[in-house]
């Protein structure tokens, strides 16, 4: 759930379409929740560009766990909730796969004009990601990488490699993509080469499909 907030009834996927207060999100979760209190996965679109409503979540929930998932666009956000959450996925994306990046410094550590942006080059989305993964060391988290038949193995390498030198001990999910919307997903040989790739960086991997599409939750 994020500011367009969505939640998962028993009778399938219910979405609202305004904007929700953490308040009224969690009066959603209460309406649905079968039992005992379950994780909430708070994710997207980009979660990170509400902050704030994530921060106002936690006091609202408690005590279920927060899950975030998020793609490591937004380090300064990341960096405001991480006292509220309890749990953060990354799902590193190439920089190829990414749109422009919100609240990134300029190289040289100046905020960049808002008057006069500079373009978004490879090399920002290089900074974000490794930001983001500093601050996961030691923290209750992963990173996920999806696999696509267009990409070639060794594309992901400068994935696996950040995390190797920034955040090594995080488990890294390998979930080759869904075939949806003209994406095509990896042969066999094609994702065993991605995640042999990995495992010579000494990486805790793990292989996961996709689930959520044979869940009925898009």
């Amino acid at each position: 759930m994020d500011g367009q907030a969505r939640i998962d009834a028993p009778e399938g996927t219910v979405r609202e379409g305004r904007v929700a207060s953490p308040f009224q999100a969690a009066l959603w979760v209460a309406g649905v929740e079968p039992g005992e209190p379950r994780t909430i996965s708070v994710t997207g679109g980009e979660p990170l560009m509400w902050p704030e409503f994530i921060r106002g979540l936690r006091s609202m929930v408690a005590p279920r766990r927060i899950h975030l998932e998020t793609a490591g666009a937004h380090p300064e956000a990341l960096a405001r909730v991480l006292d509220r959450v309890d749990h953060v996925s990354l799902d590193l994306k190439l920089p190829a796969d990414m749109g422009d990046p919100v609240e990134l410094q300029s190289r040289d550590g100046e905020p960049r004009s808002i008057d006069e942006p500079a373009p978004v080059t490879p090399e920002d989305w290089r900074m974000a990601r490794r930001r983001c993964l500093d601050l996961l060391q030691d923290r209750d988290a992963c990173a996920k990488v999806v696999v696509t038949a267009d990409r070639e193995p060794r594309d992901y390498d400068e994935l696996f490699e950040d995390v190797a030198r920034r955040a090594a001990a995080l488990p890294v999910f390998i979930a080759p993509v869904t075939p949806v919307g003209g994406c095509e997903a990896p042969s066999l040989d094609h994702l065993v080469e991605v995640v042999e790739h990995a495992r010579e960086l000494e990486l805790d991997i793990r292989v996961l499909p996709q689930v959520h599409r044979a869940m009925g939750i898009a």
